[in-house]
């Protein structure tokens, strides 16, 4: 299962490729900007953007994925922008000689996605182990959620033997399957539980101090780096960008942070 898993993404990945370079001879037309963005961030920077083009004229074209799965389809299809839900991806982007400077946007911390109410009564990862409850989680290969949550469930001896029923490619499909009840609880981030009404979010004492930041880079092979780095700033401003992320579910600059 796996394995058939981590083949669809290897192919997602070739068509996520093939249609931003089919789409490349466009982007010169009116200065727009070619972002590539971690899918949870969806919801906030979608609004960024629209937002920007109204105030400044200038488009930005939107490319979503799971953070692993941008970073390698970074290396071939042409971007400007760089929006990773860890700043881990950005910084190995920077050695790969990908990025230049970055800025951080906002903080989110991992824990336990469940149906409103919380019906199975999960509380803990050990709740999850129980036979019978059904988990997904992130493909550590392509989404920052998942590379997480497999790094520490194995520092706290819990990776072997943990079964998830799926893997996602991205957060935004871990909410949607609890969303649509498919699953039972999901490892996801804190700030796309807050826009999901059908969500609960359950604090795990394992992920509590492994707060991640969103961070967002100008692409060496930016067009227009001083757009690219003008959207950055407007992002990570807590007049702008900060607002938006914050009425997102997000932690931003001088909040406080919730255990």
């Amino acid at each position: 299962m796996r394995r058939i898993r981590s083949c669809f993404n290897s192919i997602a990945g070739a068509v996520f490729c093939l249609l931003v370079l089919a789409g490349c001879g466009e982007r010169d037309s009116g200065g727009e900007l070619v972002m590539f963005c971690a899918a949870g961030m969806t919801g906030p920077v979608t609004r960024l953007a629209e937002q920007y083009k109204e105030e400044k004229g200038i488009p930005v074209r939107l490319q979503f994925g799971g953070s692993g799965t941008l970073l390698s389809n970074l290396q071939l299809a042409p971007g400007d922008i760089f929006l990773a839900a860890d700043s881990s991806y950005v910084d190995e982007a920077k050695q790969r000689g990908l990025t230049g400077e970055a800025f951080v946007v906002a903080e989110m911390r991992a824990g336990l996605g469940v149906r409103a109410g919380n019906p199975e009564n999960l509380n803990s990862v050990n709740d999850i182990r129980r036979k019978g409850i059904r988990v997904a989680i992130g493909n550590p290969e392509s989404a920052a959620i998942g590379r997480l949550t497999k790094s520490v469930m194995i520092r706290h001896g819990l990776w072997d033997g943990f079964e998830p029923v799926a893997e996602f490619s991205t957060v935004s499909e871990l909410a949607n399957a609890i969303k649509l009840s498919t699953v039972d609880a999901v490892i996801l981030w804190d700030a796309i539980a807050h826009q999901y009404p059908e969500i609960d979010f359950v604090s795990l004492p394992e992920f509590d101090d492994e707060w991640k930041a969103v961070t967002v880079a100008v692409t060496q092979g930016a067009k227009s780096p001083e757009k690219a780095r003008d959207f950055c700033l407007y992002l990570s401003d807590p007049s702008t960008g900060g607002i938006v992320f914050r009425e997102e579910g997000y932690r931003v600059s001088g909040d406080a942070r919730q255990q």
